[in-house]
């Protein structure tokens, strides 16, 4: 608690120590009236503060039950946890849903609630359901709420801050308004760098709610073995439970407290820090150390953690083993210290296909400017920047979105690939059981959760619209559930591991389609051939 304490001092220290050079430069240099500005940023975060359990528990479909109704030991560990710490026992939930998750909001200990899924009470072995019971009682004995809500209160008065100053400059064009536009822009970078630093907060207090669960149950390795199963998609294969079983969903939960960081979007319901898991086979060990590679060693991996609320899986679980060793207990997985190869090299050329449609058009315009604009011909110019930028197109869905076999696969081995990225995916088809929604208990959510006889992945839906997704998840991602399928798509990982869907083979002979990729190669062949008609209509026009 004593390094929890100071760690988070330094932090909520550099943040108002940031704020506080934006807003005297302000004062001291235009003396501008950001009274207004300020106070509406502080109550704006004190309603969102005040409302967002409430909004949470509108959302989701929570049953609030006795933890004794549930799990005598869970029971026991939440009530020896509050009499020891001295504050009421948290509300207890469960949500229908057959994904292990679970997760905790509230305003400050004695108000707080803790939500696990059906799936988790299933699947999970006494250890274990101790164990992420602990960590989101981590979560409530640190004040966890009231520390990320004031450290976020920080980006949202920047913010304002830059707005106030973009409409006060705007109407001083003369008496400093360009001086408030500057210090605007400035409050704009020190609210994206703060940003970072709130993120980077909510990491550090992840690792201490891991650690107070260890030291709480004496036992790092079971939520060590929780993490691992889940986080990784490594499970043993069990059907779903019965709806007479009520089987139940998780929620999102507040970003900073949730079972995972909403910043990955819906797959991280399934596969990111705070997701907690199965029981069983410790064959799922074998393939654990493989997992954890691409979290450990791929460069896209440190580098999507920047933005995320969570630390990546991998570390937590290092982070366990050595607790676990502290105590004098052996890890409950053995990772490797270093990679086989280098991987900077995938980075590299990842990085130039992810901006592949850019060097296109840069390209483009540096041919333009000298056969085109510079001669005289704007057309043809024209013609050969939209050439250049669907060129660019068509080369990076080539890679991103390639065609060819889709070849078997199993989650378990797929989980293992260390090379594959959200820019360079693996064509695959899974065969398994719809079990369940990407964010459980979200009721309008286009993604699905699959489960073959190795684990869980994410089936990601996309299409070129957004509302066409949310039309899917309204009234037809429900229809899927319960049922086995051959989902066809491309593997990807960014940092979670997920199946972009191309096509899923239903029992009944139906097959549903996402057009993303139809319509994303006709979008980029569209612009080359309209480039290249321009640029020979612009030619045969000066001749």
């Amino acid at each position: 608690m004593t390094k929890l304490a100071f760690h988070s001092f330094l932090t909520l220290a550099l943040l108002f120590g940031l704020l506080f050079v934006v807003m005297t430069v302000v004062l001291v240099l235009l003396e501008a009236p950001l009274v207004l500005a300020i106070g509406a940023a502080l109550i704006l975060g004190m309603v969102q503060f005040g409302i967002s359990p409430f909004v949470i528990e509108w959302i989701h479909k929570i049953d609030w039950v006795s933890p004794e109704d549930v799990d005598q030991d869970i029971a026991s560990l939440i009530r020896s946890v509050c009499q020891e710490r001295g504050f009421k026992e948290p509300r207890f939930g469960v949500i229908r849903d057959g994904n292990p998750n679970a997760f905790t909001f509230g305003h400050y200990p004695g108000n707080a609630r803790i939500v696990v899924t059906s799936g988790l009470l299933e699947v999970c072995d006494t250890a274990q359901r101790r164990a992420v019971v602990a960590h989101e009682l981590g979560h409530v004995v640190n004040w966890d709420f009231v520390v990320m809500t004031v450290a976020g209160t920080v980006p949202l008065i920047l913010f304002y801050i830059y707005r106030f100053g973009i409409y006060s400059g705007r109407g001083r064009r003369r008496d400093g308004g360009g001086a408030m536009l500057i210090v605007a822009l400035g409050a704009l970078v020190a609210y994206f760098i703060s940003q970072y630093i709130v993120l980077f907060l909510s990491r550090v207090r992840e690792y201490y709610a891991d650690d107070f669960a260890a030291r709480t149950t004496h036992d790092p390795n079971a939520l060590a073995t929780g993490l691992v199963k889940i986080a990784y998609g490594l499970a043993r294969s069990r059907p779903p439970a019965e709806k007479e079983q009520e089987p139940v969903a998780a929620s999102a939960g507040m970003k900073p407290f949730g079972i995972f960081d909403a910043t990955y979007g819906k797959s991280m319901a399934v596969a990111t820090a705070g997701a907690y898991g199965l029981t069983g086979d410790e064959a799922a060990a074998e393939g654990a150390s493989d997992a954890m590679k691409w979290d450990l060693w791929n460069p896209w991996a440190g580098l999507l953690e920047l933005s995320s609320t969570h630390p990546l899986p991998a570390k937590r679980i290092r982070a366990l083993g050595h607790t676990a060793e502290r105590m004098g207990q052996e890890r409950a997985y053995n990772i490797p210290d270093r990679p086989e190869r280098s991987y900077w090299g995938d980075f590299t050329v990842d990085l130039i296909v992810k901006v592949l449609p850019a060097i296109g058009l840069l390209a483009g315009i540096a041919v333009a400017i000298p056969l085109g604009f510079a001669a005289g011909m704007p057309v043809t110019g024209a013609g050969i920047v939209a050439l250049g930028l669907g060129a660019g197109l068509l080369a990076r869905l080539a890679v991103v979105h390639p065609r060819g076999r889709f070849d078997a696969g199993r989650v378990r081995d797929l989980v293992g690939e260390v090379r594959v990225s959200a820019v360079r995916p693996m064509p695959v088809r899974l065969e398994g059981k719809i079990i369940g929604r990407g964010i459980p208990g979200l009721y309008w959510g286009e993604d699905l959760v699959l489960q073959d006889d190795s684990g869980f992945i994410l089936l990601q839906y996309r299409q070129p619209l957004r509302m066409l997704e949310f039309l899917f998840g309204l009234f037809r991602a429900e229809s899927f559930i319960g049922q086995k399928v051959t989902a066809e798509g491309w593997y990807r990982r960014a940092p979670v591991p997920y199946l972009e869907i191309w096509k899923v083979h239903l029992p009944d002979g139906n097959t549903h389609t996402s057009h993303n990729r139809g319509l994303s190669f006709a979008f980029g062949l569209l612009v080359t051939i309209g480039g290249l008609l321009v640029t020979l209509f612009g030619m045969m026009g000066l001749a």
